[in-house]
């Protein structure tokens, strides 16, 4: 098996890992008696936690040359807090089993990306990147039908038992990455001379994909859970089988997405599809909050989704790519990924409290044409940054080739 194969594996098996428990945190800590005040604590800690180490990881991943190591590290760091959740249940186990998850999980995105970077280069970073998103959307899908159904017949335990496998068999496929086929200085662009920090976290292009990113979030993050929320408040359903229906049609369209995008970047070598693909993505969200805010039927729901697995397929393809140009040379790549990922963080984590406020105060309809107008003014905002970027990419792209 070729390095770009094991990649695409190991993508399909950390795509359940990187989570932890995921969504069956709170039904398990629900089981254990917690009450949703602690759950929701344990929760906002190790997000906030993530997010404050994020940039901090990519500064890491940019400087050490042990990225695989790293990952081996991040995926046992899971298994064993994971592990320590299903036979420890006190609130301060249960917060540092959480905490672990989150700083791995953080740290996994960023190392994945310089993994990738190292062994294919530049050349071939996009087309690995989006066969890479494809399988770790399938992975996702895949993971998420095995534990429903085991979860339905054997109970919450078995969800421990296959996030535990996909991490041994995580490590079996990471374990097949030669060490010597890993370039590290074009894992984090280093091409002539560095750029210093300061020029990263300064970077106009930079700054402005942080901004966009912000918005997209912001937007799109809390979109779903409204509209379980609101399907359980319609009397559309009770069981929970609504919210995983969501899940599986959203990412099954990420899946699809990935794919296409795979082959419209081997046909067209056009630099700015990438902008294109991004207002695409954007334009899908502000839709897509439009359908949610005024249909609450079932063939919306399934629109509404598709739609999310369109954004959210994109911008994990066109994302890595864009920085990859942006900072191709600064040797701070994965810094610079870090500072974009966490921005739009910022904006998930805000997008639950300005949803669920506008939702309880003034209604369904509003709190979706607020997350609307969100994306549309990020759509506006790369609209109006399109002709600086891709001027001054342009020239760099071209120079490069």
């Amino acid at each position: 098996m070729n390095s770009q194969n094991i990649l695409v594996w190991l993508n399909f098996f950390v795509a359940d890992v990187a989570d932890g428990l995921g969504p069956f945190l709170g039904v398990f800590l629900k089981s254990q008696g917690f009450l949703e005040d602690k759950i929701g604590i344990i929760s906002t800690i190790s997000s906030l936690a993530a997010l404050i180490f994020l940039i901090p990881f990519g500064i890491l991943i940019d400087k050490t040359h042990f990225k695989k190591q790293l990952i081996c590290l991040c995926i046992i760091v899971i298994s064993l807090s994971t592990f320590t959740l299903l036979f420890y249940h006190s609130f301060v186990l249960a917060m540092i089993a959480q905490f672990s998850i989150a700083m791995a999980g953080a740290c996994l995105a960023p190392a994945f990306a310089a993994l990738t970077l190292g062994i294919v280069g530049f050349e071939n970073y996009k087309f690995q990147v989006a066969r890479n998103e494809a399988y770790k959307h399938a992975g996702t899908v895949f993971a998420a039908a095995l534990s429903f159904v085991f979860a339905y017949y054997y109970g919450i335990v078995s969800v421990f038992i296959i996030t535990i496998a996909m991490s041994v068999f995580s490590l079996w496929i990471i374990s097949l990455i030669k060490q010597n086929t890993i370039d590290h200085k074009i894992a984090c662009g280093e091409i002539g001379d560095k750029s210093t920090f300061k020029q990263i976290f300064f970077n106009k292009n930079v700054i402005i994909l942080a901004l966009v990113m912000f918005c997209f979030h912001m937007s799109n993050a809390h979109m779903l859970p409204l509209l379980s929320q609101r399907a359980f408040s319609v009397g559309i359903d009770s069981s929970g089988a609504y919210a995983a229906a969501t899940i599986i049609i959203a990412q099954s369209a990420m899946i699809v997405v990935s794919l296409l995008c795979f082959k419209i970047l081997k046909k067209n070598n056009n630099f700015t599809i990438y902008f294109y693909s991004l207002a695409v993505s954007l334009v899908g969200l502000i839709i897509r909050g439009f359908i949610a805010a005024n249909f609450v039927n079932t063939e919306a729901m399934v629109i509404v989704q598709i739609l999310d697995g369109v954004g959210a397929g994109i911008t994990g393809v066109i994302l890595p790519i864009l920085l990859s140009f942006i900072l191709r040379g600064s040797g701070h790549i994965n810094t610079g990924l870090t500072i974009v990922i966490a921005a739009g963080g910022i904006g998930a984590a805000l997008s639950g409290s300005v949803g669920g406020i506008i939702a309880t105060k003034l209604g369904y309809f509003y709190a979706y044409s607020t997350l609307a107008f969100i994306a549309f003014a990020g759509l506006l905002l790369w609209i109006f940054s399109f002709k600086y970027l891709s001027k001054g990419l342009f020239i760099e792209h071209r120079a490069r080739k």
